[in-house]
């Protein structure tokens, strides 16, 4: 017996032994590959390799959805997917016996603080009382980071952590005065479906927002489990989406979607007459990607570029800090690309801080943006850093042309693309609003 129980507690001890040392292993080779993609031939390579990877990626997905959505004989349609998300809504309040109060009772669960209270919490609380997730070390949002403070693409204890504080803390905003309605910028990889599964059996449905859809990594699959906010889709009563073909995706899945592009607070971002624009060529953002190669093929061109973010010598930005640097920037610059791709595009925050703010923004030439602004009359583009270069030295050598397509872009997103007047849409498209309440 002794025997026995000698050999369970030496196997125990050489399985924590085991993890231990394979979770340094882990460390030390992120450390290692981090330093190798310094080195420019190395770097340079490895963002080549990426490029192609996460392309290849988008042409298998557009194929395998062409091919499903013919199979199914699925056809989106934006009317549709709205009639089909306020049919769900209808459903899950029917489980249980009140329906929705007005101004609408919102459990929020977020995933970058700097990002959500940029403007869209704001907004958000002028719409309905807004109960905020934290987790489970009493910060923001989801937890995502292992014992080193690294990002986890995946990670069941990780999930775990965000299931059990997300339902005691929905629980405890039902006891204190009610939910209607789940809402948040989630994925599969820090939430599970289950955990959603469990919110819905409550009667309370789930909105999802996805910003990273033209991401490979969040089509796939770890360990059997469905990755990214598709990963949620079963348990997801309506999909609001910034990458427009993706809607289709979502309707094979069988989870209405919305093509949804981001919005900005014009009482955060907004000009400032009284101060001095005394930042030639503002960027604020992570230096990751392609971005650092913009951002030396300007340098050549004698453009020298104030840079925010991870990754630059300045250093990251709050969402406060960023609100100051854009009154102050004659241009901003933009870079729409995804992962390392110099083709691949996706709308991002500043799209619309940016023109809000009053500066003249100079972006790359993506379609999702350009169903929005007008080139050369509300915004401008590029797609070299070589374009780039000139476009700037023009604006800036011609203040009078540079100020009349920043006010015309101003001007676009202060009448439309305020984080007020995209909530009260969405509400409104599902009846959940005091005009309409169900």
């Amino acid at each position: 017996m002794l025997s026995g129980i000698w050999t369970t507690i030496c196997r125990k001890k050489l399985d924590t032994d085991y993890t231990m040392l394979s979770q340094r292993l882990k460390h030390h080779l992120a450390l290692a590959k981090d330093q190798a993609r310094r080195l420019p031939i190395l770097g340079r390579v490895n963002s080549i390799i990426k490029a192609y990877q996460l392309k290849a990626g988008l042409r298998q997905l557009h194929s395998h959805y062409g091919r499903m959505a013919t199979a199914q004989a699925i056809t989106y349609d934006e009317n549709t997917a709205w009639q089909e998300a306020r049919q769900r809504l209808a459903a899950r309040w029917r489980q249980r016996d009140t329906l929705p109060q007005m101004p609408l009772r919102i459990f929020w669960v977020g995933a970058n603080r700097d990002q959500d209270k940029s403007g869209f919490l704001q907004a958000l609380r002028q719409q309905a009382h807004v109960t905020e997730f934290y987790n489970h070390t009493g910060t923001y949002g989801q937890w995502y980071k292992d014992e080193y403070g690294r990002v986890q693409v995946y990670d069941p204890t990780i999930i775990e952590l965000n299931d059990q504080q997300l339902l005691n803390q929905l629980t405890s905003a039902l006891e204190d005065g009610g939910i209607d309605l789940l809402m948040g910028q989630m994925w599969a990889n820090y939430i599970s479906q289950e955990a959603l599964a469990k919110v819905q059996a409550l009667g309370i449905p789930v909105i999802n927002i996805s910003m990273d859809d033209r991401l490979p990594d969040n089509w796939s699959h770890r360990e059997g489990v469905r990755l990214g906010a598709v990963g949620l889709a079963k348990h997801t009563d309506l999909m609001l989406t910034t990458s427009s073909e993706t809607c289709a995706w979502y309707a094979v899945e069988g989870c209405p979607a919305i093509f949804w592009p981001l919005a900005s607070d014009p009482s955060v971002f907004k000009p400032d007459t009284e101060a001095p624009r005394d930042i030639d060529v503002l960027f604020i953002g992570n230096k990751y990607g392609i971005r650092a190669e913009i951002i030396d093929g300007l340098a050549q061109h004698g453009i020298q570029v104030e840079c925010y973010g991870a990754g630059w010598p300045n250093g990251p930005a709050t969402a406060e800090q960023s609100a100051v640097l854009f009154k102050r920037a004659r241009i901003i610059l933009g870079v729409g690309t995804v992962g390392y791709c110099d083709d691949v595009f996706t709308l991002k925050l500043r799209d619309f801080d940016a023109p809000m703010s009053g500066a003249l923004y100079l972006t790359h030439r993506s379609q999702d943006l350009l169903k929005l602004y007008q080139e050369a009359v509300e915004i401008e583009c590029y797609m070299t850093p070589d374009e780039a270069a000139t476009k700037i030295h023009y604006y800036l050598a011609h203040p009078k042309a540079l100020e009349s397509v920043a006010a015309a872009g101003h001007a676009k997103a202060l009448t439309r693309d305020t984080w007020i007047n995209r909530l009260h849409h969405t509400f409104m498209n599902l009846n959940l609003t005091q005009e309409n309440t169900p």
